[in-house]
């Protein structure tokens, strides 16, 4: 048992996973049959959502893992210690400069003699996070790691690659689904000429295959310039997030309206978007999510609590995301991390000062439980509130900008109307 096997797994399960219960309605696993047994592992997983992609692989997947994180976020000796101590080892990047790109020698000799332990190493391939639902270009850095993993052990390892795909029915908020797709795994083994042939060649055929496995298993826009249209008709749009988190489904609807996308469509798909990221106004809100009014009515009065309870702990992670942070990839980890300490915090402190005016120790144990049992309940809330604010946002619109308003609502209009007409036979498939 490596020193500090009991604190991983401290973090790893008592505190994360039990954490991402609360915070995603939803953790859907298919495929985990895919998982190599006993053989060294490499896991290959598209990075879309920050550290929260990291967070959800390790929860999700069995055995005593390291990961590889950009050397960036080493930079306090603290953060150093503590980063190491999860399990994590600094890769550097050209970014990070010339000379410190050397160091990557010695974490890649690391990664060989944990994989040669049977030690599953995660590495990110696409080597950047974009929230973007598709997979990017992918690096070479895992290829070298498996390469001279087999090379050193003389072809004896039966190193398997295993590609994952995160799914994600909204990036950066709590309280949705995350459906985690892993792909069937690649053999080395199934390399050992093609490298003795041709090491380059051999290192661009295995990035290859990993890219195409896990654009499988993921919704994958694969023409950029049909991003924004793509964006609108199959997330923005639909009702029924689980169409779009269901890579098989998905993809099917991607190539068929790829087909049919005229560049008028493409062009309202970007000024839709434009406008959207400008104004802060949802286009789900407008038209794409189903409300549950009548839910909504039988749960105000917890609703109401849920609000009143954590609004106050609820304000530094906001104040963050909107004042300081530009990448919003970010959003669900801050929610995630301030969420996980400063609401236990307030709800003790309110606790505290209950128990100090007096009030009956049952009633302070009653208050905690219904504080646990309800904070599912705040991101509905609070949802309540954020709608009415962007209504009131639209209206500002089409009083100061009438010509903008009515280009976003007639574009959503055409769009949902080429939606309708293309996807009606599919959505029964």
């Amino acid at each position: 048992m490596r020193k500090n096997y009991l604190w991983y797994n401290f973090w790893r399960l008592a505190i994360t996973k039990l954490g991402l219960f609360f915070f995603y309605t939803k953790i859907e696993i298919i495929g985990k049959e895919n998982i190599p047994k006993n053989k060294p592992v490499i896991i290959l997983p598209n990075h879309q959502n920050s550290f929260m992609d990291a967070l959800l692989i390790t929860t999700n997947t069995p055995g005593f893992m390291f990961f590889l994180t950009r050397a960036r976020a080493f930079s306090s000796p603290f953060m150093n210690w503590y980063l190491r101590s999860l399990n994590m080892l600094p890769v550097y990047r050209v970014r990070d400069g010339l000379s410190s790109v050397t160091k990557n020698n010695e974490i890649f000799k690391l990664c060989r003699e944990y994989l040669k332990k049977n030690y599953p190493i995660l590495v990110f391939p696409e080597a950047n996070h974009d929230l973007k639902r598709r997979i990017r270009p992918l690096s070479k850095g895992f290829t070298r790691i498996a390469f001279e993993t087999e090379v050193e052990n003389n072809w004896e390892m039966d190193l398997q690659l295993l590609p994952i795909g995160l799914n994600y029915s909204d990036h950066r908020r709590s309280r949705n689904s995350v459906r985690i797709v892993f792909g069937k795994p690649i053999s080395m083994k199934d390399y050992k000429q093609k490298y003795e042939l041709n090491e380059r060649n051999a290192a661009n055929e295995l990035k290859n295959a990993v890219s195409e496995e896990m654009k499988k298993l993921v919704m994958h826009v694969p023409n950029l310039d049909h991003y924004p249209a793509m964006q609108v008709l199959l997330t923005e749009l639909e009702h029924d997030v689980h169409q779009y988190i269901d890579p098989d489904k998905v993809n099917f609807k991607v190539k068929k309206i790829s087909d049919l996308l005229t560049p008028e469509l493409i062009q309202t798909g970007k000024e839709i978007v434009d406008i959207s990221n400008t104004y802060d106004i949802s286009i789900k809100t407008i038209h794409g999510r189903n409300k549950p009014w009548l839910l909504w009515m039988l749960l105000f009065p917890i609703y109401v609590f849920s609000w009143l309870n954590n609004i106050l702990p609820y304000q530094p992670a906001r104040r963050i995301i909107q004042n300081k942070i530009k990448d919003h990839a970010f959003d669900a980890a801050i929610k995630f991390l301030l969420g996980l300490s400063l609401f236990p915090v307030f709800w003790f402190f309110v606790s505290l000062l209950l128990y100090l005016i007096g009030l009956p120790v049952t009633y302070i144990f009653g208050y905690l439980i219904l504080s646990v049992v309800s904070c599912v309940n705040f991101k509905n809330a609070n949802l309540i509130f954020r709608e009415a604010s962007t209504k009131k946002r639209l209206k500002i619109l089409k009083r100061d900008h009438p010509e903008i308003y009515t280009t976003f609502v007639n574009g959503i209009k055409r769009l949902n109307e080429f939606r309708t007409n293309v996807l009606s036979s599919v959505n029964s498939k």
